[in-house]
C-alpha cells in the first residue's frame, strides 16, 4: 500500500472509533435511564450493545495502530 492509502485508511478508522465511542456512550446512558428511572427488561440488551460497540472501537484502534506503524516503516525506508 502506498502512503496516501494508509493515511486515508487511518482517517477512516479514526472516524469509526469516534463514532463507535459516541454510540457506546448513548447505549450506556440508555442503560442507566432504563435501569434507574423506569422499570424495563432491556438492561442486558443495552449493556450487550454497549460492550459490542466498545469492542468494535477497540478493534478499529488496533487496526489504526497497525496502519500507523506501516506508515512509519514506509517513511523510514
Amino acid at each position: 500500500m502506498n502512503k496516501d492509502d494508509l493515511k486515508a485508511r487511518m482517517e477512516d478508522y479514526s472516524r469509526f472509533i469516534v463514532t463507535l465511542l459516541i454510540l457506546s456512550v448513548y447505549f450506556y446512558l440508555g442503560t442507566i435511564i432504563t435501569t434507574y428511572l423506569t422499570e424495563s427488561n432491556y438492561e442486558l440488551l443495552m449493556m450487550g450493545l454497549t460492550t459490542i460497540s466498545i469492542s468494535a472501537a477497540f478493534v478499529y484502534t488496533m487496526r489504526w495502530k497497525k496502519c500507523s506503524q506501516k506508515l512509519q516503516d514506509q517513511e523510514t525506508q
